[in-house]
């Protein structure tokens, strides 16, 4: 089985727009079904791309992505996919990039990336600490699907089978697609789009609580391999819920995710 979520076939990629076409690996499976995708791996691939293109068009690498905003417009299948991306923006201090994910023609996933130009605010921001040893002996993930099984998992509190909120700390074991490094942000999509599993307040063989979107805000870079995600789920009356997330890295919080879910009887 390929290492990498994502396989990289073609680049039909012009001066002003990026156009990739990618094979989808077993790692992209989510918790719902064998043929869907979880939500993570697609929202990095958007990261990626709009880093990509942004590089591209630009020219410039004093640029950070640290926001994303992604709507399902429908799921994600374990298949081909088309990945497009254009900038929207561009000015001095911040550039604006869109990504559409599309399958057989559909589109399945609609993302916007803002990235900010670095510069130095180091006398205004709080020093990082030294970073939090993190323990060898906590729990692993308690439920077994391709990507699930494609991040190392360290459970603080909670899990997909303990009904409340939960924090793990996750590690990719696994490369978005041959000669990318992940950066910052897309560590911190492929992870935030777990909150609502790990803080699921129903059960899953009862209940589905699929969100339609993902939305990450982050105040600096993660720094190194590991995010610590801390969720938690508010259920509605009305058939949805919102599922919150704190991202931190071992030096602290870097920012936070959010989920609108739609909840509805599972499908016997």
């Amino acid at each position: 089985m390929s290492h990498l979520y994502y396989d990289l076939t073609q680049d039909r990629s012009a001066a002003d727009e990026l156009h990739w076409v990618c094979d989808s690996s077993p790692h992209t499976v989510g918790p719902w079904s064998p043929v869907l995708q979880h939500g993570g791996p697609p929202n990095a691939l958007a990261v990626a791309a709009a880093e990509r293109i942004v590089s591209q068009v630009t020219h410039r690498d004093d640029l950070t992505a640290l926001r994303l905003g992604s709507e399902f417009v429908g799921p994600v299948p374990v298949a081909e996919l088309e990945v497009r991306a254009a900038i929207v923006r561009a000015a001095r201090s911040a550039v604006l990039a869109e990504v559409t994910v599309l399958a057989a023609g559909r589109r399945c996933l609609t993302s916007r990336v803002w990235f900010v130009r670095r510069a130095d605010t180091s006398e205004q921001a709080p020093a990082l600490g030294p970073g939090t040893e993190l323990p060898d002996d906590l729990p692993g993930l308690d439920h077994s699907f391709g990507y699930g099984d494609s991040l190392d998992w360290r459970r603080v509190s909670g899990g997909l089978s303990e009904p409340g909120p939960g924090t793990a700390w996750t590690r990719a074991r696994t490369g978005l697609f041959d000669g990318y490094e992940w950066s910052g942000l897309a560590r911190a999509v492929l992870v935030a789009d777990s909150g609502n599993g790990l803080s699921s307040e129903l059960d899953w063989s009862a209940w589905s609580f699929v969100n339609v979107d993902l939305d990450v805000h982050l105040a600096r870079p993660v720094v190194g391999e590991w995010v610590l995600l801390d969720a938690a789920t508010q259920l509605g009356a009305h058939g949805s819920a919102l599922a919150r997330s704190t991202l931190s890295d071992r030096h602290g919080v870097v920012g936070a995710g959010l989920q609108t879910l739609v909840l509805a009887p599972a499908r016997s």
